[in-house]
């Protein structure tokens, strides 16, 4: 599910000009709804308190969604980019490549 979000953050990072604050907002939901459930699942057997830095990343970004929808452009998309990054490090987290096999 992380590779589709990352695809739907560069295309509306494609056209980020056009977007509604619907769409923004719509995003960010999903991106808010793909985090809860990246900690469930990939940090879910992690103490608590090493994971104190999601659990506040979903609170703030919770609670400053209206923010965060109104933002310029240029500062909405590196929102967008850091977002693209942690979800790709967290699926890249939640699975490993498999080591690759060697024909001899």
């Amino acid at each position: 599910m992380a590779t589709t979000l990352i695809a739907e953050i560069h295309q509306a990072q494609t056209r980020l000009p056009f977007l509604s604050r619907a769409e923004r907002g719509a995003l960010i939901m999903r991106i808010l709804r793909e985090l809860k459930t990246l900690r469930q699942e990939v940090l879910g057997n992690v103490p608590a308190d090493r994971c104190v830095w999601i659990d506040r990343l979903i609170a703030s970004v919770s609670s400053t969604i209206s923010e965060i929808v109104t933002m310029q452009d240029a500062e909405f998309n590196r929102v967008l980019n850091e977002f693209e990054k942690l979800m790709a490090t967290l699926h890249n987290i939640s699975r490993p490549e498999k080591p690759s096999r060697t024909v001899h």
